[in-house]
């Protein structure tokens, strides 16, 4: 039996796509890009972190995402990522 405390496997899920997420965005090379295309990394910063707290004590729901955020995370799913190539090869930060 699942204590209230814990976070159900569909939480854990949610929150470790919300962690690709961040993680994806944190690392890409943001060199060249003009200020509508870090937006974009931005955004995955902010929607990946909203989803890492799903299933937290007063923590957004599922139903806290907009229709817009629902389309991003399935576009993620399907493995979309704002500028290919971009990701960051440096391995010490």
């Amino acid at each position: 039996m699942q204590s209230v405390y814990e976070i159900t496997t569909q939480e854990r899920t949610v929150g470790t796509i919300g962690r690709a997420m961040m993680d994806y965005s944190e690392t890409a090379s943001m060199a060249g890009l003009k200020d509508k295309e870090i937006a974009v990394f931005n955004l995955l910063s902010e929607l990946g972190y909203k989803m890492t707290q799903v299933g937290r004590s007063f923590g957004p729901t599922m139903k806290d995402f907009n229709d817009n955020d629902m389309t991003i995370i399935a576009e993620w799913n399907k493995g979309w990522r704002p500028a290919p190539g971009r990701e960051c090869t440096r391995t010490t930060f």
